[in-house]
């Protein structure tokens, strides 16, 4: 059984029953590919090629041939002109066009590379097969990134019946072999790898059914296919004295409703643990702000270090930062610490239109911050700022989300609020648009509703979630937190942060 365990800087820990597992080594053919196919095929596709019909069961020997002696006996056995060196390149030929153009990923090796992904634990290759036919086959399959390393017997100079190769991944992991988690199908690999201290996952592959029940004993868990294994992985549910993390980048509001303390709030109702970077200290409240004392930049820096080099955030939001030095010092941050799940509350101009930065700030948030996001959550005002142009209509949002997310290469929540829609607020990324539509609530009290959001994305981003989903989850809580109706102070006051305390939004 997977479960999440605790957090470490850039790698997270998965259990298998009660192995801690910080790095994971994949086989490629029969266990992520369902590829072993061609290594039957490939005799009867090059003699259908030249005209011949093959004899019936030809794959099933060639299978259990090396590929030189398979071009020996089909040259033999149909008394072929072509010299062995020709046949074994269109041989070859065959092959390479089968992983470059058709080879399958195996059921549930997608979900399974995604969870993994997500989760941050490292994950290597360890194959026999052509490197160059492996990259293509997952560049195709759009995986190969998921990938920290590719490992070849080539590379390494034994075959996967000694552990070479996966003692070449453990020492480029950084790990022990005891903290491996290795998944291969067939026995040879399987038994090197057990024998040398990894902890083994077991998958079937069709291709090699007559070792299963050897493979069965000895491996830690055996899969039988990845979906299996996928839905074993479950990163939803908690282990004591863990959670998901979550960083917010922003101003203090000592009143509450807004900023650091909005953001805080959000995080923990929705389930994650909070931590803070505090821009500057505020005096405001319900009516208005009367005092700000930004920190140095040298301050935030301090911030940053201490919160990145203990507990590493799972998401990062980022909110008012006046400052155009400020700015350079978070965006350098998040780059050294190669930080993820970036939302991006671009805080600019306030709902009347007034700047409420300089321009020198604003074209460094533009330059700096904007390309590390994740997703920009500008109100209307504010991308009229960035994408220079008037927007009055729900065709205008699209265009100018569309502008945005073209110009800095990030996706876009454009926020209609009450000028435009009744709350419909607009997603564009990776040339898509959503529309996600919100139901008005009679509530004048919206202090900090933009903070609020961002950080439920941001928790929601952290936890897991798609983006998509993550900005679903977040207009579903803020409308809950607007609809408890708390009513405090004089001017708009703040919304119930923690309407929900340990409810549906906290999972």
């Amino acid at each position: 059984m997977f479960d999440l365990k605790c957090k470490e800087i850039e790698v997270t820990a998965v259990k298998l029953g009660s192995k801690e597992i910080r790095g994971v080594i994949f086989d490629v053919d029969g266990t992520l590919l369902d590829s072993m196919e061609i290594w039957e095929d490939v005799g009867e596709r090059t003699l259908r090629n030249i005209g011949i019909e093959p004899e019936e069961g030809l794959g099933q020997k060639l299978f259990a041939m090396t590929i030189d002696e398979g071009v020996a006996y089909v040259k033999k056995k149909y008394a072929l002109d072509e010299p062995e060196e020709i046949l074994k390149d269109a041989m070859l030929e065959e092959v390479a066009h089968f992983y470059e153009e058709e080879a399958p990923l195996k059921a549930g090796a997608r979900e399974l590379l995604s969870r993994l992904k997500e989760a941050k634990v490292p994950m290597m290759v360890a194959t026999s097969s052509d490197k160059r036919l492996i990259k293509a086959a997952f560049e195709r399959l759009g995986i190969l990134n998921c990938f920290k390393n590719i490992y070849t017997c080539d590379d390494v100079g034994a075959g996967k019946d000694q552990p070479d190769i996966y003692h070449a991944c453990a020492k480029e992991l950084g790990l022990e072999p005891s903290e491996i988690l290795v998944f291969e199908d067939a026995i040879h690999g399987a038994t090197s790898a057990k024998k040398a201290g990894f902890v083994l996952v077991g998958v079937y592959d069709r291709f090699s059914e007559a070792g299963q029940e050897i493979l069965k004993k000895i491996a830690d868990y055996y899969a039988g296919d990845l979906v299996t294994a996928a839905a074993k992985l479950d990163f939803t549910d908690k282990c004591a004295g863990t959670k998901k993390t979550a960083l917010t980048i922003a101003g203090s509001d000592c009143s509450g409703g807004a900023g650091i303390q909005a953001d805080m709030k959000t995080m923990q109702a929705n389930g994650v643990y909070a931590m803070s970077a505090i821009t500057a200290l505020t005096a405001q409240n319900t009516l208005g702000v009367t005092g700000i004392f930004e920190v140095t930049p040298e301050f935030l820096g301090q911030q940053l270090d201490a919160v990145f080099t203990d507990i590493y955030p799972d998401a990062v939001k980022i909110g008012m930062v006046a400052s155009g030095d400020l700015v350079k010092m978070i965006a350098g941050k998040l780059r050294e610490y190669k930080a993820e799940n970036i939302v991006v509350d671009p805080v600019m101009v306030s709902t009347s239109g007034s700047s409420l930065i300089s321009e020198e700030a604003k074209e460094v948030w533009k330059k700096e911050l904007f390309p590390l996001a994740t997703v920009i959550t500008p109100n209307i005002p504010e991308a009229e700022v960035l994408s220079g142009r008037k927007i009055t209509s729900a065709d205008d949002m699209e265009e100018a989300a569309k502008m945005l997310c073209e110009t800095y290469h990030c996706a876009v929540l454009l926020k209609g609020g009450h000028q435009i829609n009744d709350a419909n607020d607009l997603l564009y990324a990776d040339g898509k648009s959503r529309w996600f539509y919100g139901k008005r609530i009679d509530n004048p009290n919206t202090h900090g509703t933009g903070c609020t959001l961002s950080s439920a994305i941001a928790s929601n981003l952290a936890k897991g979630y798609g983006l998509e989903e993550a900005v679903e989850r977040a207009k579903a809580y803020i409308s809950g937190a607007l609809s408890a109706m708390l009513d405090l102070g004089a001017g708009s006051g703040p919304m119930d942060h923690g309407f929900d305390i340990g409810g549906e939004f906290a999972e």
